[in-house]
């Protein structure tokens, strides 16, 4: 449920660089807005960090979607038969498939290229929509986590913390029919731990963060994966709340991460 909305539609034209700046900076203690590309590619929504149809933001965080291209779109929460979410509401036949929409917000309507959306999003969640013009063939996704504390990462089963506590890593799968979920953190040395899915006897992903200030003035990021579902990897440094995104795509084998440069401003 939502409390506390904000819906806000405007036309302006240079908005881009700031507000993708502003997305990583989420767990201050202060809102962060998020650009979502409406159109990009056709008929795809493209988050700004991440660069999937996957947004993950904090409690308190707006998603602001831009259009751009020549088509049509709409941002209409909801789902569609091989997305997950949404839920009640209206059946739009769009698309390649019927979507069904939900009351999380009010759609944005079809529009053009220039037209921007935004709506806050104050309750931690998952959150599917679509387009109505392209239903099920053009769909995204916003995961909502409770805002960031600074602080030492707290033990949850969904949660690991390495690096003395200092960085927050969790992992979310989605299946090819749509059902998603959480994985069960195992810690495995103070920088490293593994992530299953489906049976805890299956490692399904494996991360690990280093503190490589003296090096590249970086903290360091390695993940590596034996899984092809998709798989979204979060990475927190809860001191700072700068987040750290990875994404693997379904159907794909899981890529491996090496970056040394994962957290710049971390240090020392």
């Amino acid at each position: 449920m939502f409390t506390g909305q904000s819906k806000r539609f405007r036309r302006r034209a240079s908005i881009l660089g700031a507000a993708a700046l502003s997305a990583v900076f989420g767990g201050n203690g202060f809102a962060a807005e998020r650009v979502v590309h409406v159109g990009q590619g056709g008929t795809k929504f493209v988050d700004a960090v991440s660069a999937t149809r996957v947004s993950t933001i904090d409690a308190g965080d707006t998603i602001m979607w831009v259009w751009e291209g020549d088509m049509n779109h709409s941002v209409t929460a909801g789902s569609c038969p091989d997305d997950s979410g949404g839920g009640g509401g209206y059946v739009y036949a769009a698309g390649s498939g019927s979507c069904t929409a939900s009351q999380a917000w009010q759609s944005s309507g079809l529009h053009a290229a220039g037209f921007t959306f935004s709506h806050t999003f104050n309750d931690p969640g998952t959150f599917t929509y679509f387009c109505d013009a392209h239903g099920k063939s053009m769909t995204g996704k916003v995961v909502v986590q409770p805002a960031t504390a600074t602080g030492p990462c707290e033990p949850q089963p969904e949660t690991l913390c390495l690096n003395n506590g200092r960085f927050q890593v969790k992992a979310e799968w989605e299946k090819p029919d749509g059902s998603s979920g959480h994985g069960t953190g195992v810690k495995l040395t103070g920088d490293s731990g593994y992530f299953w899915f489906f049976d805890p006897a299956n490692i399904e992903a494996v991360a690990k963060v280093l503190n490589g200030c003296a090096i590249t003035n970086s903290y360091w990021v390695f993940g590596a994966g034996l899984t092809n579902v998709a798989v979204h990897l979060v990475v927190t440094d809860t001191q700072t709340g700068t987040v750290y995104t990875r994404d693997n795509s379904q159907g794909s084998a899981f890529q491996p991460v090496q970056d040394t440069g994962a957290f710049p401003a971390s240090c020392p």
